[in-house]
């Protein structure tokens, strides 16, 4: 199998454009990928190629200044580049048969994906990605940080000799690192939806109506979906008890213990973000729960039952008899 170490390059939208131009879509699209970088490195971690193409963004076409600045990228380079769907084909072709990728950090690949869907380019061969960043943390000091790429090139002794911010140098510069990690052993630990390195055991988003799921109506039905609420425990398959209700936090942030009868306690921590059709959608991550976290639970229950759990009028059909239903708030709108 080759590695490929993948960085990107995007235009972000200027503000005014951003909302029209997703509502319009009726997708996410935070930006558009206007370089692609690559270097690949074989079974035994040699460099033995390159991939690198200026693209043409098709909805934020005029370059942002702040991105002109950072990256090099001018007006006239992005307006002679590739159309996406072209460029990625030929990407696609590169990378060959059998790979992974490599990515420093989780930002280039959803990135990707998101100008994929709404150019209604196929991304179903980008699903084999590792991020080097946490390979890096577990072969290392065993820290959550984000380093830099700059701050590990340095510890490595790796010299930066060519600009940063260019797609295919920060590739390259991605591809140094990888060869001094363990990075077949660190891909067959690897397992991005049990991360125990940092204590999460699931992690997913649910109602994600952005790239076509069907959202959640309201902020109860998110919190309280069966799908979202009650998961099973990541490490056993064990149904988990629930021996307390669900707390409101700042926000749209919601926690929930959960108990596994083999694992003991974890933490469900909930969180609200709206859709571009107003519908909700829950990122939801499952933790082992720690004992800070869990006085702050606790003291958020006494509380509530103290003062009274918060309510409001649900609306009925006229005629039929109203009656106030507990519910978790709903102000405060989300913001990814």
């Amino acid at each position: 199998m080759d590695y490929i170490s993948l960085d990107l390059e995007w235009n972000q939208a200027y503000p005014e454009q951003l909302e029209a131009v997703q509502k319009r879509l009726g997708t996410r699209l935070r930006g558009e990928v206007i370089q692609i970088g690559a270097v690949k490195l074989d079974a035994e971690m040699k460099i033995v190629g390159s991939y690198s193409v200026i693209v043409r963004p098709r909805y934020f076409r005029k370059i942002n200044r702040h991105v002109e600045r950072l990256t090099g990228i001018t007006q006239d380079m992005i307006d002679l580049g590739l159309p996406l769907p072209e460029a990625s084909e030929r990407f696609r072709r590169w990378c060959g048969e059998d790979y992974a990728f490599l990515t420093w950090g989780p930002d280039d690949i959803p990135m990707l994906e998101d100008n994929f869907r709404a150019q209604g380019v196929d991304g179903g061969w980008l699903h084999r990605v590792y991020d080097l960043q946490k390979i890096y943390n577990r072969q290392t000091d065993g820290s959550r940080k984000q380093r830099s790429l700059e701050f590990v090139m340095e510890q490595f002794g790796i010299p930066q000799n060519l600009p940063a911010h260019d797609a295919l140098n920060d590739a390259y510069f991605t591809a140094l690192v990888a060869q001094k990690l363990n990075v077949p052993k660190g891909v067959a630990e690897y397992d991005r939806t049990s991360d125990l390195s940092d204590g999460v055991l699931l992690s997913d988003v649910t109602g994600d109506a952005d790239v076509g799921d069907a959202g959640f109506r309201t902020a109860y039905e998110a919190v309280h979906a069966p799908a979202v609420a009650e998961p099973v425990c990541p490490l056993c398959g064990a149904e988990l008890d629930c021996p307390e209700r669900t707390v409101h936090m700042k926000g749209q942030k919601y926690l929930k213990i959960m108990v596994c009868p083999t694992h003991g306690k974890l933490l469900l921590d909930l969180r609200l973000v709206r859709n571009l059709n107003e519908t909700f959608r829950v990122r939801r991550t499952l933790r082992v729960l720690d004992g800070e976290t869990e006085e702050k639970i606790r003291a958020r229950l006494a509380e509530e039952a103290a003062n009274g759990r918060p309510r409001r009028r649900r609306r009925r059909p006229r005629g039929e008899r109203r009656e106030e239903t507990a519910v978790p708030q709903e102000t405060g709108g989300a913001n990814e």
